[in-house]
């Protein structure tokens, strides 16, 4: 053991003599300073380190519980221990209470070597314990700063004392406070996406029977109703009977990595279609522009050569005509398309479903009343969807036109719209009574550039369902038709909820 090393508080030379002399013969090996008053007291803890103070309470204006308070204000905590002639309960009570560990009486001296030793082991093992403490805690707290940045929470389930805790990030992830509801695989799977809950349960149920571990990937919806996506770990530790004692689960966020992973699958599947429709769009385009412009470069070639008569000039000049005026639909057509690519960027708004059919009934009014066309709408599941409302107007304006016009002549037109909201999507539908088409001859060209169906009808040119396509791919949608000659035609249109919208309809 090291030289320990004292300080005495002792006004009597006699009796410091004595407390040496007694330490002395134990045998104990110490270095002594002494201190007679409170300057000589003050100066020694502050130029020097001590294991001890041994201190008597009879110095003249400076007593026991003076020196004790001047170590607390200066921070000082070791051992303390009163060595005086006498002492009363109450005031041995009181300087216990001001944080000395012991009292030794003059006239038993032979006790202090032993209550020093004691005292001062005592306080080395609790110093030792509280740097282990603060290492613990220290990281305690690394381990759940670690848990936090890394998104990984932990939960467990003594099955013996039938006991659950979780990590603070367990919470966390699940959008709570820590302690703010109570650990239990109950609240666990109550924040489970509805859609995976009885899938997660069976993983749960399996565990705890057969296995030692297992791992799964689910969503959970958090307290505030986002979306997040969790890889989860179970571990089961059994008795020798192969009992369950203890379950260990670990959860961590992978929602960012998910998304970027979900947001680079749609790039890709994006980049590819976009190819496959530029492809087409290239081919369509000079496909259509091919027959004008050989009849204009024709009948130039022709004016030009100045061998026509009167007649055969004047009809020249009207295929002429004829065929720049076709040019220029093409393009003003192409310039339609464009603009449809290049308006995705256009602010979102709330669009509410009823009035954009009351809108279009309003600005064909006449025409409804002369026909005797009945719309019919149903949006009592959902109707209002925040996207783009130009889009949105126009994809319900060409889709009730197109009803309208390839109506049946002998029958009243009637146009149902519906909507229904089913996991994180609303579906429409768009359904008539109409002549329909024949989807087994022409399934693959239905939404096609400048295809016409019905070509005894003077109205369209084969651009309408283009467009209403092209829109409802820009707003991450997609269409599909069921057809049938003389039975009419449904449109679906399925638009993915955005997540602040699904979470809060699902959380609802």
């Amino acid at each position: 053991m090291e030289k320990l090393q004292l300080l005495l508080l002792e006004d009597m030379i006699t009796d410091a003599e004595l407390v040496i002399r007694t330490l002395e013969r134990s045998g104990m090996d110490f270095n002594a300073i002494l201190a007679h008053n409170k300057a000589g007291f003050i100066n020694a803890i502050r130029e020097n380190t001590f294991d001890a103070i041994l201190a008597d309470n009879t110095l003249p204006q400076f007593s026991a519980i003076d020196a004790l308070r001047i170590n607390n204000e200066n921070g000082i905590d070791i051992p303390f221990i009163l060595v005086t002639g006498s002492i009363s309960e109450e005031y041995a009570v009181e300087i216990m209470k001001e944080g000395a560990c012991d009292y030794v009486l003059k006239d038993r001296l032979q006790r202090l070597p032993n209550a020093v030793l004691g005292a001062v082991h005592k306080f080395k093992l609790e110093k030792e314990r509280k740097k282990y403490l603060d290492e613990v805690i220290a990281n305690e707290a690394l381990l759940k700063e670690a848990s936090k940045l890394a998104h990984f929470g932990s939960w467990e389930v003594d099955m013996v004392q039938n006991v659950e805790r979780w990590s603070d990030e367990q919470y966390r992830i699940l959008g709570y406070e820590p302690g703010e509801i109570a650990p239990s695989l109950d609240n666990l799977l109550n924040r489970v996406h509805p859609e995976e809950v009885d899938a997660v349960q069976q993983v749960i149920e399996d565990t705890v029977k057969n296995l030692a571990n297992q791992k799964f990937d689910c969503r959970v919806i958090s307290k505030d109703g986002s979306v997040r996506h969790i890889s989860a770990e179970m571990a089961v530790k059994r008795d020798d009977n192969n009992k369950p004692l203890r379950i260990n689960g670990f959860i961590r966020d992978i929602s960012e990595a998910k998304h970027a992973e979900l947001k680079e699958k749609k790039i890709t599947a994006d980049l590819i279609q976009r190819n496959k429709d530029l492809e087409q769009f290239a081919y369509i385009i000079s496909h259509n522009l091919r027959g004008p412009v050989a009849n204009i470069v024709g009948v130039s070639n022709a004016l030009l050569e100045g061998s026509l008569d009167e007649d055969e000039n004047t009809e020249f000049m009207g295929a002429l005509s004829v065929s720049v005026k076709k040019l220029d639909n093409i393009i003003t057509d192409l310039n339609h398309i464009l603009q449809v690519k290049h308006h995705v960027n256009e602010n979102k708004e709330l669009v509410i479903f009823s009035q954009i059919v009351e809108d279009i009934k309003s600005s064909i009014g006449s025409f409804l009343e002369d026909k005797c066309i009945m719309i019919i709408i149903d949006f009592a599941e959902v109707d209002e969807m925040s996207t783009l409302k130009s889009y949105m107007r126009s994809i319900f304006y060409n889709l009730i036109s197109n009803s309208i016009k390839f109506r049946k002549p002998e029958l009243s037109p009637v146009i149902e719209i519906k909507s229904r909201r089913y996991k994180d999507v609303i579906e429409l539908t768009f359904k008539d009574n109409g002549i329909g088409i024949d989807l087994e001859k022409k399934n693959n060209q239905v939404f096609g550039l400048y295809k016409r169906f019905h070509p005894e009808y003077a109205e369209g040119k084969g651009m309408g369902l283009y467009m209403v396509k092209t829109q409802v791919e820009t707003l991450g949608g997609r269409i599909s038709i069921e057809s049938k000659v003389n039975e009419g035609t449904r449109f679906k249109l399925e638009f993915e909820l955005e997540p602040s919208e699904h979470l809060q309809k699902v959380m609802a």
